[in-house]
């Protein structure tokens, strides 16, 4: 038999394995596609060219994505050289040579993604192994263009089910320009929510400062998009440790739990993340900083979106074997929920104040005026520490007429300010974008996404 004829069966033995997907006229259901992949890794085949009677659930997953990115000839086998390794094109390694030499924190991974999506390499064409040990020939594995960076070691603990628990937690990261000084650089904060079983990213947004009301608007976006969960693990940080954080977590009916002062330990997941963030985001969008391409704080959260959305959540994780958006979108737990309204009164913070003898109360260094039939009594004020024109007054349970501002000095809470700027600075161009690829593969999920929505739906758009 040639070789030829070979590498035809083999496609056609791998295709009948992912036939029930990929011949599919209506989208599987949540969970149903986790399970069938399940159910076919556990039975045993003939394989041609191979001793092997099974095939892993990663390696199901690896045909359907080469074959609904290339189709038939992505399923057939990579070419082997004398020793039987998969061959590398030169073209393409040389390519590979050159992104990790303009950026050498990149990965493997990092490297085939930007290969693949450039349109250098069809999908699976490029082996990790194969590329990783050609680098290593070329004198420019990542352990030879840069330092190793430890890595911690955690106590392995994992929830059972999404929103189960989550973890957050605070990252000092890159500099910007400062909005109100353009000639200097302000430090940026990154405020990521991570859920522990699946390792997806619920909401993660880039701030000014890391103050309480920047965790509640990022938490809040969190629930809005998936649900509400049942324990919220964190530091013991001002931010974490206010009372507001812990009537709002009270009223919504999940379980505030604080790490050990010290012990960040428990939190290793999302501390994992961040290390990822460190070697595969932030190199990327630096050097669009470099370049004044991104400025501003809407462009550096786009960007982070592209990262997440376009390759974060897409990427099989080392130790679940599944992507993150995978293993989420499996699970069949129900969504407790919330309207948008409710939500937003959730979220209101409470301060109790005394009202004077001529009816005025102070907040924030801004005087306002309430009913005067409450003079001499406390109250609460419900408010959001973004917009401190409006003031909701309640006594014993019952909500009277919104204070009225008198002298407002502050539009928003204080704790809502950020730090002071420091200096800036000035530097080089690259052959491939690795977050503008990450963006157009976020978009091409997103439209996918829509797509099934409306078949779904009976043709309705979405």
């Amino acid at each position: 038999m040639t070789a030829s004829m070979q590498d035809e069966q083999i496609a056609a033995a791998r295709y009948a394995l992912i036939a029930p997907v990929v011949s599919r006229q209506t989208p599987m259901a949540p969970g149903e596609l986790a399970q069938w992949l399940r159910e076919t890794a556990a039975r045993q085949y003939e394989l041609p060219g191979s001793r092997r009677q099974t095939v892993s659930v990663r390696t199901l997953e690896r045909y359907l994505q080469a074959y609904r990115a290339g189709g038939w000839e992505a399923l057939k086998p990579r070419p082997k050289d004398a020793n039987g390794r998969s061959k590398l094109d030169a073209a393409v390694l040389q390519q590979a040579i050159q992104l990790r030499k303009e950026r050498p924190a990149r990965s493997v991974e990092q490297l085939i993604f930007l290969l693949v999506e450039g349109g250098l390499a069809a999908p699976g064409e490029v082996a990790p192994s194969t590329l990783a040990r050609q680098l290593r020939r070329a004198g420019v594995s990542r352990g030879q263009v840069m330092d190793a960076s430890p890595s911690s070691t955690f106590r392995r603990f994992e929830a059972g089910d999404i929103l189960e628990l989550l973890q957050a937690d605070f990252k000092h990261f890159v500099y910007l320009p400062d909005p109100k000084q353009p000639k200097k650089k302000r430090k940026t904060i990154l405020l990521a929510i991570l859920d522990d079983y699946s390792r997806y990213v619920l909401h993660a947004q880039i701030y000014w400062d890391e103050q309480l009301p920047r965790l509640e608007d990022s938490l809040k976006k969190a629930i809005l998009k998936h649900g509400i969960p049942e324990t919220f693990y964190c530091d013991n940080g001002s931010a974490f440790s206010a009372h507001h954080l812990a009537r709002i977590c009270g009223r919504l009916g999940i379980r505030l739990s604080h790490s050990r002062p010290y012990r960040p330990q428990g939190r290793g997941k999302v501390e994992r993340l961040f290390q990822f963030v460190d070697s595969s985001f932030r190199p990327e969008v630096q050097a669009l900083i470099d370049r004044g391409e991104v400025t501003t704080l809407e462009e550096l959260n786009a960007a982070l979106r592209s990262w997440l959305d376009g390759y974060y959540h897409e990427r099989e994780h080392g130790s679940t074997k599944q992507s993150p958006k995978t293993r989420f979108e499996a699970s069949e737990r129900p969504r407790k929920r919330k309207p948008l309204g409710e939500l937003n009164e959730l979220f209101l913070w409470e301060e109790e104040r005394s009202v004077d003898k001529t009816g005025c109360i102070q907040l924030s260094r801004n005087t306002y005026e309430v009913d005067s039939a409450l003079a001499g009594k406390r109250i609460s004020l419900r408010y959001d520490p973004f917009d401190l024109t409006e003031l909701q007054v309640w006594f014993e349970d019952k909500r009277h007429a919104d204070a009225v501002p008198l002298e407002l000095t502050r539009r928003r809470s204080r704790t809502c300010q950020a730090q002071p700027p420091a200096e800036m600075t000035d530097a080089p161009e690259e052959s491939l974008s690795f977050l503008e690829l990450a963006e157009k593969k976020r978009q091409a999920s997103w439209q996918e996404a829509a797509v099934q929505y409306a078949r779904r739906k009976g043709g309705e758009r979405p």
